[in-house]
């Protein structure tokens, strides 16, 4: 059996690549490394919600230093974006520390290989996950496994809610938290606006 190091974003993403990889035959040590989360509170949610996912699996969690003490300073994640907000752009830059540190930990840790929950998302942008992951593969001499989670996408939401486990509202940064709850108060006066009118209706 291969051993395989999978980054996880989240206890409710982590569940169904856990679980599928396990049918092939892996041995997976999850992950937790995820430093663009913030506010604190919310980041300690979603950790949470991966310790619940982690026993309630049986599947061991490596947590960083920084990640686990909750150490997100949100001001210098937006900064380090150097004004590339826009959010394809800086998604890619929050890809690509996250692949990168897993990708240098399955090599320092004798994985066979290194994946990332993030492609079982229907909201990232897939194919950019995929190109920073096997950069990150080859620079750290370690093979990147890819696999499309999407597919169990609901298999997954039913699995997070049978468990209880946090499910989060936003991506993870700042800017994704501010856009969600535009989006949200866009939905919510489009439906108002159109029980209005069905209202009106003779």
């Amino acid at each position: 059996m291969k051993t395989l190091l999978l980054h996880v974003c989240c206890g409710p993403c982590s569940l169904m690549p856990i679980v599928r990889l396990r049918e092939e035959g892996f041995v997976v040590t999850a992950f937790f490394f995820n430093p663009n989360i913030h506010p604190q509170d919310e980041y300690l949610r979603r950790r949470d919600a991966m310790r619940q996912a982690s026993e309630r699996l049986d599947v061991p969690v490596l947590w960083e230093p920084e990640a686990e003490d909750g150490a997100v300073n949100p001001v210098a994640w937006v900064q380090a974006l150097n004004g590339d907000r826009a959010g394809g752009i800086r998604c890619r830059a929050c890809y690509r520390v996250r692949v990168e540190a897993a990708a240098r930990l399955a090599r320092a840790g004798g994985f066979d290989a290194f994946c990332t929950s993030l492609l079982y998302s229907r909201y990232q942008h897939h194919e950019d996950i995929v190109t920073e992951a096997e950069t990150a593969a080859h620079d750290a001499g370690v093979p990147f496994l890819y696999r499309d989670f999407r597919p169990w996408w609901q298999d997954g939401i039913t699995m997070s809610k049978e468990m209880g486990l946090y499910r989060q509202k936003w991506c993870g940064c700042i800017l994704s938290k501010g856009e969600a709850e535009r989006q949200r108060a866009e939905r919510q006066a489009a439906r108002a606006a159109k029980a209005a009118r069905i209202t009106e209706t003779p």
